[in-house]
């Protein structure tokens, strides 16, 4: 059998289009250790994760996620979750009213 020139040129782009977003995409903001305040609000850990939506930052833009909760601070919470752009599971720290809780319905 012979391969298909058409289907060859259509993936070599798209692999090329991958390559290119994945290089040039912009990095990830999360909350810093100054922002974060550790010496005077100690984190702590939630017993299980909780299953949350959170807004995450990049320079030009803000991407809303679902996400695990896994602790937090008085002003703070740290977030497991699928980086969207790049299918990468990333760790980090947003502000508290970043998050909200997801339903605990089943379906939504």
């Amino acid at each position: 059998m012979s391969q298909n020139a058409r289907y060859k040129a259509f993936y070599a782009k798209q692999m090329d289009d991958r390559i290119e977003e994945f290089v040039m995409r912009e990095e990830l903001v999360m909350l810093t250790a100054a922002e974060l305040d550790v010496d005077n609000c100690r984190p702590r850990d939630f017993p299980e994760p909780r299953r949350v939506y959170a807004w995450i930052r990049y320079p030009s833009k803000a991407v809303r996620v679902q996400a695990h909760a896994v602790s937090y601070t008085r002003t703070a919470v740290k977030i497991r979750f699928m980086e969207p752009l790049i299918k990468i599971h990333r760790e980090g720290w947003v502000w508290l009213s970043a998050v909200t809780p997801a339903s605990s319905e089943p379906g939504k």
